[in-house]
Formats: structure tokens, sequence, C-alpha cells
């Protein structure tokens, strides 16, 4: 999956106006601590032209993932993961419940944590799809070609970055073990933090809006420097529609990415900030 799009980002500058970047990739914030990032983050997601498009996924996360989930209907399912509230997407403005339910009206420092709804919307998009695969196939006197599900999309890649784990999807619950090794197998809840977070980037990225803007604040966080670039590749590679925004600290990280347009954030002193693209 190419991308063909161009994408559209508009920030804040340090005379209270806006700004518009422009990037046929990724874009990527890199700035020291204290700089501003989390806080831009928070802005793009609120109170920029585009807040109705975009998904962020806080540094600050909960990595507790359940052995075992129960699906909804899918519209709940995704709302809830999306904003917080299972009811929002019936509303008129959805996003505006993303403050006080998904945030807890924290948005900057709340510990976010949605494992769990993420496993249920996974879960609840696997259900629907394979009641839907069965409908047709009775319905046809000739073969179906099964979906592929975003739970599916989501064990492919973590696969391909994680070559000698596979996950194992049964039932209503994800376990893990070594690949070709049956006597290995081990619930979700012991994954290691790295086999956990791979998985939730994944899921999270595959779950935002259509033509979305994914904010990803310390993409590099849990994970090993050899898997960063090779994962965030694989899923921008799943996502061509989107516009993925990386705020990180981490040099090193910054320059793995290069196709990425670079913007240094330089400081912050509470009410705008000071960047300039590299």
């Amino acid at each position: 999956m190419e991308k063909n799009n161009k994408f559209t980002l508009s920030l804040p500058n340090n005379v209270n106006g806006l700004s518009e970047i422009e990037t046929l990739n990724s874009l990527l914030f890199i700035g020291a601590n204290g700089s501003g990032k989390t806080r831009l983050g928070t802005w793009v997601e609120f109170n920029s032209p585009q807040k109705e498009k975009v998904h962020r996924i806080s540094a600050q996360k909960s990595l507790a993932m359940p052995d075992s989930t129960t699906p909804r209907s899918i519209d709940e399912a995704v709302s809830d993961l999306l904003f917080g509230y299972p009811d929002a997407i019936n509303q008129s403005s959805p996003s505006s419940y993303k403050h006080s339910n998904r945030w807890q009206r924290k948005p900057a420092n709340t510990m976010l944590n949605d494992f769990q709804k993420l496993m249920v919307y996974l879960f609840s998009d696997h259900t629907e799809e394979s009641a839907k695969y069965l409908a047709e196939s009775r319905l046809s006197n000739e073969r179906v070609a099964p979906p592929t599900t975003k739970l599916d999309r989501v064990k492919e890649v973590w696969e391909k970055i994680l070559p000698h784990r596979e996950l194992v999807l049964g039932g209503l619950r994800i376990q893990t073990k070594v690949k070709n090794d049956t006597a290995s197998v081990y619930n979700s809840s012991e994954m290691s933090d790295g086999e956990r977070v791979i998985f939730y980037l994944i899921g999270q990225c595959l779950s935002a809006p259509t033509d979305g803007i994914i904010v990803i604040d310390e993409p590099e966080l849990h994970l090993h420097k050899s898997v960063q670039a090779p994962l965030w590749a694989e899923i921008e590679r799943q996502r061509p529609d989107c516009l993925f925004v990386y705020l990180t600290h981490d040099v090193d990280f910054a320059a793995s990415f290069k196709d990425a347009k670079k913007v240094w954030l330089k400081s912050y002193d509470g009410n705008t900030w000071d960047w300039d693209i590299v």
C-alpha cells in the first residue's frame, strides 16, 4: 500500500496565528524535554482545524493486556475506543466526548488505560466480518474469499516484526507462542512489554479513522532500537490514507526516518511554540 496523498497539518506559530505544513510522508517533531511536544500533540487533537480527524496515542499508557474479551456492537466498540464513550458516535459531535471521557479532562497527562477497549474493538470487528462471511458463504454456491480483519492484519504485522513469535487467535482471546513450538503457548497478559506495546501500537493505528491524522507521543517507548523503524514503516504501509505525526526527543529515532519531514521544536513558553522545519 503506497501513499499517494499530500497531507496538510495546521500548527500554531509564535505570532498567535496558524501555519500549514505540507508533506507527502510522515511528520516528525523532535525537541528536548520541556519543549512542549505533548502539549503540541494535545493542541493538534483539540484545537487544530483538523481535530475531527485526529487519533492520538499517548506516551503515558497502560500496557495491561487482558487475556480475554467480549465483543459488542461495532459502532459502540469503535466509539468507546476513539472517544471514550460507547454512544458518542450517535451524537452530533462525537469528538467532544474525548476530553472528558477518553482523557478524564487531563489530555496532556492522563495515563491512558484503553487496552481493553482496543481488544473489544478488534474482536468486535473480527466477529462482525466473520458473521458476514458466513452469511455470504451460505447464500453462494461458489467459494467466497474469507475477509482479512483488522485482527488478522495486527497478527500479520506483529509476526513480521517478531518473526520468532506467533500470535494464536482462538475464541475470544489471544495467546502467544514460540514459532513452530506448540508447547510454548502463553497468555497475552504474560507477554513482554515490547510484545504488548507492538500489538497495541499496530492495533491503535489500524483502528484510527479513515483519512485520519495519527499523533504518536514518544513512538520509541518500550521498543528495542532494532524494531523501531521497521515497525513504524510497516504500520505506515498499512495506513497510506493517514498522516503520521511523531513527537520524540530521541535523535537516533528521528535519524532513522529518512523520508519524514522533520520539525525542530525549539521551545514552549506555556502559550506559544517556537519551531522550525529542519
